[in-house]
């Protein structure tokens, strides 16, 4: 079990509905979203995690949703159709979801996964985090 306060991390990005950190020890970027998720707030996130993974030399993402509450399905598209293509094309290799218990929250994040085998949905954080780093 990886436990995150053990772990040598640098925090890139801090807002009340996102963190962004860089989890040294195992070479990832670590995406925790927060809350209840709006529209804007996605796409204005997205824009600036994509700007912050290109200026950094990681291809990996561990992107847990499990404190996302509430639906936020009017960003799926343009987070499957905008989003994805352009971090693939900054070097995305391998991206870890973890989904939300929150049936929501959990059907918008199915919207918003396109079909890749660069990206893989976990319902539990180890799974997610042992795919990523072998």
């Amino acid at each position: 079990m990886v436990h995150p306060e053990s772990v040598n991390k640098t925090v890139i990005l801090s807002q009340n509905n996102l963190t962004m950190e860089y989890i040294s020890d195992f070479d990832y970027i670590y995406l925790r979203w927060i809350g209840f998720q709006s529209d804007e707030e996605i796409r204005s996130s997205g824009e600036k995690i994509l700007r912050k993974f290109r200026n950094h030399k990681c291809n990996k993402i561990l992107n847990d949703n499990r404190d996302v509450r509430g639906p936020w399905n009017t960003a799926s598209t343009w987070t499957s159709e905008y989003w994805f293509p352009h971090m693939v094309n900054a070097g995305l290799q391998k991206f870890a979801w973890i989904f939300p218990e929150n049936i929501f929250a959990e059907f918008s994040a199915q919207e918003a996964m396109p079909e890749s085998l660069t990206i893989r949905k976990f319902k539990d954080f180890d799974k997610a985090h042992n795919w990523l780093i072998n």
